[in-house]
This record gives C-alpha cells, structure tokens and sequence, in this order.
C-alpha cells in the first residue's frame, strides 16, 4: 500500500483531533466532577447510578409522608390533650354537685358550664389540619359533629370512621391518626357530659355520680389514644433514622459511581495535555517533511 503524505497529515490530523476531545473531556471532568459525563463512558455505572437516584427520589416521598403523619400525630396529641382538660373540669364540678349541700338551683347554674364544656368538646372534635378535618377519617372534607339537642349525647355525627394511612417504606402504610368515633364516640367522651348535663338539670344526685363514673371512663379511653399515639411517634422516629442511614448509603454508592475526585480529574487532565504537546511535537516534524527531505 503506497503511503502519501496528505494521507500522513490526514491522519496526524485525526490524532490531534481525538487528543483535544479527550482533553475537553477530561476538563468537564474537573469542572463538573463528575466521572460519567454521558451514560456510555461506563454503562453498567451509569445504570447503577440511575437505580440509586430512583430509590432516593422514593425515599424523599416515604421522608414526606413520615412528616405529615408525624404533624397529624402531633396535631391529635394536643388536641386530645385538652380533651383531657375538658374532661378533668367537668369531674371538678360535678364532684361538687353530687352530694346533699348542692341544691337545684345550684345544679342548673353548673348545668350551664357542663353545657359550654360539651359544646368545647365538639370543636375540638372539628379541629381542622389544613383543609382537613383531623378526625374526620376517610371523609377529611366533612365537618364531623355538631350540637344537637335532638340527637343522641346531644352532638349529630356523621360517624367519621375510616383511616388516614401515609407510606413510610415500600409496601409499608401506617395509620397517621385516630377517626372521630374512636377519639369522642367510642370512649364516651360527649356520652359522658351529655348525661351529667342531663342529672344536673334533672337535679339526679345518683344519676350525677354516674356520669362522674362515665367520666373517668372516658378519660382513661382518651389516655389510651394518646400513648397510642406516642407508640406511632416513636415508630415514626425510627423508620426515619433507618430512611436516613440508607439514604446516606445511597448517596455514597452513587457519588462512587458518577463522581471523580479533583485530584484523580486533575492527574488526568495534566497527562492528556502532556500527550497531545508530544503528539503535536511529533505531528510538525512529520508534516513538515518534503520529497527533499527523502532525496537527500
């Protein structure tokens, strides 16, 4: 095969051309630090890193759902807890009304603060979290209760059952909170101010003592709901550690994969520089020739 120099330059040209790519690669390197600039400088690390950024988007999903059942958590704990207050001074002043000193008159004036404390009860039965109502379970749009003289415990309900779950792992929902039938219903929370506001106005000292039972009652179901409560806080707080250690693994796996260290960017930066200075060095001596050159 006859070789020409235009087929020489030709190729020395080509040379230079690939070492100045390599070169601008290398330096995108540096300034970016990243190893993989494109998915084929090294597919199977560039399927590995895609994989690892598509579990971490998911954890940042389960880290949001964990933050909004914990605000529900929190959000319900409060409230319950002045469910309690509302409970402890209904038994102060019924105590009072139980026993043979109290009279009618006496009975109906207590009656009316019986009557403000149940219609505090509601509202926090209404609380709201954002557009929701808390414990309106699986109808969070709809207003739960409202006083009622004519229904049951004196309060309408829509009966707001059903849970409010948030994924917190793959597979894996938790409840975020309790529903209204639970919080208020099922312990006899409005049951419980309802008959003492009926034995006061009836002026029932044993019919009072009785609703003082269903009080204490009802403060034990409500106590019940909180450490529940607590129970899912703490739950909450591990799976959110556990979230973070394998986030932080994740990141360390996909940082290995697309990054570079500065100096290893640098090391090869320098050495693709020094080889294209040498490939020029030797490309101007070789294009320089001429048939003189050969004759002589």
């Amino acid at each position: 095969m006859r070789i020409t120099n235009r087929m020489l330059q030709g190729a020395t040209i080509g040379h230079l051309q690939s070492n100045l790519s390599r070169i601008a690669e290398a330096s995108e390197k540096v300034s970016s630090g990243r190893r993989l600039l494109k998915a084929s400088d090294d597919p199977g690390a560039a399927s590995g890193a895609m994989r690892a950024r598509g579990t971490l988007r998911a954890l940042d999903q389960y880290k949001r759902g964990i933050e909004v059942a914990r605000s529900r958590a929190e959000a319900e704990e409060m409230t319950l807890d002045s469910v309690l207050n509302v409970l402890t001074r209904a038994k102060e002043v019924g105590i009072g009304q139980a026993g043979a000193t109290a009279d009618a008159q006496s009975r109906l004036a207590v009656r009316a603060e019986v009557d403000q404390l149940l219609e505090h009860l509601v509202q926090l039965g209404n609380t709201r979290l954002g557009d929701d109502y808390l414990f309106g379970g699986t109808k969070g749009d709809v207003r739960p209760y409202a006083l009622d003289a004519a229904a049951p415990n004196g309060v309408a309900s829509t009966t707001p059952t059903g849970e409010h779950t948030v994924e917190i792992a793959e597979g894996r929902h938790l409840r975020s909170g309790h529903n209204g039938v639970e919080a208020f219903e099922d312990t006899g929370a409005f049951a419980a101010l309802h008959d003492l506001s009926r034995a006061l106005g009836s002026n029932d000292p044993e019919g009072i003592r009785a609703a003082l039972g269903r009080i204490d009652g009802a403060f034990s179901g409500v106590q019940a709901l909180i450490g529940d409560i607590g129970a899912r806080v703490n739950h909450l707080e591990i799976t959110r550690s556990s979230l973070d250690a394998v986030e932080l693994n994740l990141q360390s796996f996909r940082s290995e994969l697309e990054e570079v260290p500065f100096e290893e960017a640098v090391t090869e930066l320098v050495g693709r520089q020094t080889a294209l200075q040498a490939a020029m060095l030797a490309s101007s001596r070789v294009m320089g020739l001429s048939l003189a050159d050969y004759l002589r």
